[in-house]
């Protein structure tokens, strides 16, 4: 009821990014997707024809559509799509327009009866009417036709490299095809090793059909290959007032995998049985969190949030278990005993998207974080951000290791020695063969880190995406070695331990005490001139200096000291919120207003989060104020409405700010939050207010709670004196 597929698929028109006037970060990129949770592939209205980087499938505010795809565009980034295929319905006439950009056309979205597990879209130019609707590895699709006069649906093959394949079965009435996978970053222009399969079967007869390719159309010929934009079309006969349905499996394994994921997913012709059962399971996991208390606008951006929060890491396995050998596709592997998940966005959700998956959807976040210690084995390293399947070193840091620190620490069932013994390799090794560090296995620029205890700007961090930044990585590192050493503990490796714990303060050999900010550093200990507080640095990811200076979340205190002590920390982060250096649209900064709560000032944590999640979240298209990136911004949002957060995953810990609810109930999985139930509960009729007491079980408690908080069940009252 309360999710709005349209938040983030226009320029942000939010409040603060309005004033900020920034260009392409100012995009949600996400997408009006309907999906199951973490489904394989999710389904979207298409205005954009491309695979290419940073373009989404769809834009709202473009007024022609081109199709329906069929996407693995991941949610809210700026990365590529790849494998995807698009459906197009139209009328088959004398001046068949056939290619994307020839049949662009006027559509009408109703944004009341869309959700999750439906959408329709009318193209009054054809009057046709489309729905879809999804399983975790399937679509199904519904079209009429006011005037079914040679009623045709075309499929494309979206491949930007002239790659692909796409044949016509018209006696089994189906058509397969495939859309192969490249990699971007490591290994640009190089095959990912798989493909995007598809098979799509229609509940009635074609009576014709044809193909193209090259610009060309081949009536009657049922196969293309290896062309620029090939596709098919299938045209069919259909009585007034009867519908024709499609169903649609996918795979990264086979089409013989995408058929069986069709017929085991969508084994009936029932479309509403099919959106009925998405309906379910959308409102079941939504329904993990149920806030009271608040306003229209309120539940649908809380409720957009927990959508955009649960579309990734996708699903990668098969029904029987098949999914494409990490790391180049080799073979094809079985998931045996759980499911394998790819697309790991994770110096964006390693902060809070997956600690939020772990709270509230924790059947499936065992499995992601198992996915990760198996691309591991496979590929001999632990990946730093795997996409599409593969090695990249797209961003910095080394946060599988913080993913997987987290579920250990929280308890989950995750085999803590295998996941250990590559986790430590990662922190002490790089690839002896230069063509792996090259493909993207390793920390980046570790040789230099181990050296010297920090990254100097001579080295410019060759073989990366985002090469030199060299003050970011260091104090990514320290972090990234501070969450091993918390597992090195867990298994009493107290020799790795007390390394790692050494490490994770080389943060502090990037502070320039002169400047009283993070700094570029030389091999000879000198720090750089080239320098400004609050401008983009070289030697920065995605930010300024000022605002990278605050990422220490595993030793606040000890940033304070580096800063002169709490009183010199407070008025500085004070200047920095007050002053508008804080930048939400990035992720570096998420963690940054609930830093108050380390100097005694709860209140101001609380007036500084809830003034973001008014000025910085809306709704409508330009409701978000950057990009998305897998669901992080919107994570955010979740747990700053709810009122808790996780500064330091691996820490157990969550900040209190408070609820902009009366009450936020969370039900969770007994089999891993045995108390059921924890509670969030306010007195206030404004909830934008800030509360100076918060009783834990009715015990007064400072703003703070632990993970076994949420296990063993409970409620927080926040109180005013």
């Amino acid at each position: 009821q309360f999710v709005d597929l349209l938040i983030g698929t226009a320029p942000a028109n939010t409040p603060a990014a309005v004033k900020r006037q920034t260009t392409s970060e100012n995009y949600g990129q996400t997408i009006p997707a309907v999906t199951a949770p973490f489904g394989m592939t999710q389904f979207t209205p298409q205005t954009h024809a491309t695979e290419k980087k940073c373009v989404a499938p769809y834009y709202w505010g473009t007024p022609a559509l081109q199709g329906f795809r069929a996407t693995h565009w991941t949610s809210g980034s700026c990365v590529q799509d790849y494998g995807s295929f698009t459906v197009f319905p139209t009328t088959r006439g004398n001046h068949f327009r056939f290619l994307p950009s020839q049949r662009k056309t006027l559509y009408v979205y109703n944004s009341d009866l869309s959700s999750p597990a439906y959408y329709a879209a009318m193209l009054p130019e054809s009057n046709i009417l489309t729905e879809i609707t999804a399983t975790r590895r399937a679509g199904f699709f519904r079209f009429s036709w006011l005037d079914p006069e040679n009623p045709t649906i075309i499929i494309d093959v979206n491949s930007d490299e002239g790659k692909g394949f796409i044949k016509i079965d018209a006696e089994k009435g189906e058509i397969t095809g495939y859309n192969p996978a490249h990699r971007i970053y490591n290994g640009h222009g190089h095959p990912a090793g798989f493909n995007g399969y598809f098979a799509a079967q229609f509940d009635k007869s074609i009576v014709k059909a044809g193909t193209y390719g090259n610009n060309e159309l081949f009536d009657d010929i049922t196969e293309q290959q290896n062309k620029n934009d090939i596709g098919a079309y299938v045209t069919f006969e259909i009585k007034d007032g009867e519908v024709l349905k499609m169903k649609i499996g996918t795979s990264f394994t086979s089409i013989e995998n995408a058929r069986l994921n069709m017929e085991t997913e969508i084994p009936h012709w029932d479309f509403e049985k099919t959106k009925i059962e998405l309906e379910k399971t959308w409102n079941s996991l939504l329904g993990r969190i149920n806030v009271e208390g608040g306003s229209d606008d309120d539940y649908t951006k809380f409720y957009t949030a927990m959508y955009h929060s649960l579309i990734h890491p996708r699903l990668f396995s098969d029904t029987n278990g098949d999914y494409p050998e990490f790391g180049g596709g080799k073979s094809i592997q079985k998931a045996n005993g759980f499911d394998y998940y790819c697309d790991f966005s994770n110096w964006d959700i390693f902060r809070t998207q997956m600690p939020l998956v772990s709270i509230i959807a924790p059947e499936y976040y065992e499995n992601m974080v198992q996915s990760l210690i198996v691309k591991a084995e496979q590929g001999g390293w632990l990946p730093i951000f795997p996409m599409w399947n593969s090695y990249t070193s797209a961003m910095i840091g080394d946060h599988s290791t913080s993913v997987i620190t987290d579920a250990l620490m929280k308890g989950f069932d995750i085999d803590a020695e295998k996941a250990y013994n590559y986790m430590r390799k990662n922190a002490f090794e790089t690839p002896v063969d230069l063509d792996e560090y090259i493909d993207g296995k390793g920390r980046r620029a570790l040789e230099s880190y181990l050296q010297f205890d920090y990254i100097p700007i001579e080295d410019e961090v060759p073989y990366a995406f985002h090469t030199h930044e060299q003050v970011s990585r260091t104090m990514e590192y320290a972090y990234n070695d501070w969450t091993v050493a918390q597992v090195a503990q867990k298994l009493g490796k107290s020799s790795d331990y007390n390394e790692l714990m050494a490490r994770s303060l080389n943060y502090a050999n990037v502070f320039d005490p002169d400047k009283g900010w993070v700094c570029g550093r030389y091999g000879d200990g000198t720090f750089t001139d080239e320098f400004d507080a609050n401008g983009d640095m070289f030697y920065i990811t995605e930010g300024t200096p000022k605002q990278y200076t605050w990422f220490v979340p595993h030793d606040i205190q000890g940033l304070m000291d580096l800063m002169g002590g709490s009183e010199p920390f407070s008025q500085k982060l004070n200047a920095f919120i007050d002053n508008k250096e804080y930048w939400h649209g990035n992720e570096p900064s998420h963690h940054i207003p609930y830093l108050f709560n380390y100097i005694g000032n709860w209140e101001k944590t609380q007036e500084t989060v809830k003034n973001l999640l008014q000025t910085e979240y809306g709704t409508g298209p330009g409701g978000l104020s950057g990009n998305d990136d897998a669901g992080q911004m919107s994570a955010w949002y979740v747990f700053g409405a709810a009122g808790f957060y996780p500064v330091c995953p691996g820490s157990n810990e969550y900040q209190l700010s408070s609820p902009v609810f009366e009450k936020v109930t969370f039900s969770l999985n007994k089999k891993y939050y045995p108390g059921g139930k924890f509670v969030l509960e306010t007195p206030s009729e404004n909830q934008y207010n800030t509360f100076s007491r918060v009783l834990l079980n009715n015990n007064e408690t400072e703003p703070v709670i632990r993970h076994e908080d949420l296990q063993t069940g409970g409620k927080l009252q926040f109180l005013t004196d």
